[in-house]
């Protein structure tokens, strides 16, 4: 298959946020359908909050979850994720498919970590033409940093929800 970046394609980065990693986080998204000369046909954002203990990895893994939820079962188009947590770009390519074979149990024998999360993007994301692409955080990429800066204020929002300071 040519690359996406020559076709139309759906391009989705992703951010997850921690105050105390556990503790109050946030998440977002934005997912762009880009037309086969780059240009960006539309453009939607996905965000939300939990101002209970969570950590960064489940806020960006909700992300994740939430943008591939928001699109089509029979989407055509294919996918280009881009999380700037490598984690995510490494479980999905390496560990992943070993993971669903044992039953979602690592190859130490132990359960995987937050499998809730991972169940939702492996459904999500079924039949998808997905390319996983690892951006790193915080080096000037306009649309990492867009995601970062609306995680980091849903997690405020989380954090203030947590004291009790809104409702």
């Amino acid at each position: 298959m040519s690359k996406p970046e020559n076709h139309p394609h759906i391009l989705i980065y992703t951010d997850g946020s921690c105050h105390g990693n556990p503790g109050p986080g946030g998440y977002a998204a934005t997912l762009r359908r880009i037309a086969a000369d780059g240009s960006e046909l539309k453009c939607h954002r996905v965000f939300g909050l939990e101002p209970k203990n969570t950590t960064n990895i489940r806020m960006e893994m909700t992300a994740v979850a939430k943008a591939l939820e928001q699109l089509k079962s029979d989407e055509p188009l294919p996918i280009v994720i881009r999380p700037d947590l490598e984690l995510i770009v490494r479980t999905t390519t390496d560990y992943l498919p070993t993971w669903l074979t044992n039953g979602w149990r690592k190859s130490d024998g132990k359960p995987v970590k937050n499998r809730d999360l991972w169940e939702r993007i492996v459904a999500a994301g079924e039949g998808k033409p997905i390319t996983w692409e690892w951006v790193r955080g915080h080096t000037g990429d306009p649309r990492n940093e867009q995601v970062d800066r609306l995680a980091a204020e849903q997690m405020e929002l989380a954090r203030l929800k947590a004291a009790s300071l809104i409702s």
